[in-house]
């Protein structure tokens, strides 16, 4: 009977570890896939509506180094919101930097914005350059909100251009690689 129970156990583990193995695999397939840059469109479905996000060719931004002055990369993109009751529907726009070796500064962004259906309110353009921080971040770019009710869908576009600042030295070990990411948000 000790040898079955022995035996048991060690099924039992084999069972566990392997459970495990298809969780980190399958979790790891699925961050990937969540975090693919290659469509140029995503819907995500919220409770009072639907926010659609068009880029005008994808949200990824990546580039090695590059000369002071240099546009690292320009992204437009089209932010499309339905909402199917009378309250607000809020989101927010975030740079996901999943590497940058520039130092704090040396890259920096502006934001252009155009409430194109006249609803709700924009993230602000920016007036002047804004630094982008050294390492792996999120960068908040804004709050923007649709106002309810919105069936047709109403439209917010922008601009999104990255470039290294005036200051920067070159250096060719530098890099930069990241994402723009729209989500619904519970602030205004």
């Amino acid at each position: 009977m000790g040898n079955n129970n022995k035996g048991s156990i060690i099924l039992l583990t084999i069972i566990s570890v392997a459970t495990l193995l298809v969780a980190v695999v399958g979790a790891t397939f699925a961050y990937f896939n969540i975090s693919s840059t290659s469509d140029k469109q995503t819907t995500i479905e919220v409770t009072s509506g639907t926010i659609s996000i068009e880029y005008g060719d994808n949200s990824h931004i990546s580039a090695g180094a590059l000369n002071p002055g240099d546009v690292l990369a320009t992204k437009t993109f089209n932010v499309t919101g339905i909402v199917t009751g009378s309250s607000n529907l809020n989101y927010e726009v975030d740079l996901n930097v999943a590497t940058n070796s520039y130092l704090d500064g040396e890259l920096v962004y502006t934001l252009t914005s155009n409430n194109v259906s006249n609803n709700g309110t924009v993230i602000s353009s920016t007036s002047q350059a804004v630094s982008i921080p050294t390492g792996a971040t999120k960068v908040l770019l804004g709050n923007a909100t649709f106002s309810g009710p919105v069936t047709a869908g109403a439209q917010h576009s922008y601009t999104l251009t990255v470039s290294v600042a005036g200051g920067a030295v070159s250096d060719p070990a530098k890099s930069f690689d990241g994402t723009i990411s729209v989500i619904q948000s519970t602030t205004k």
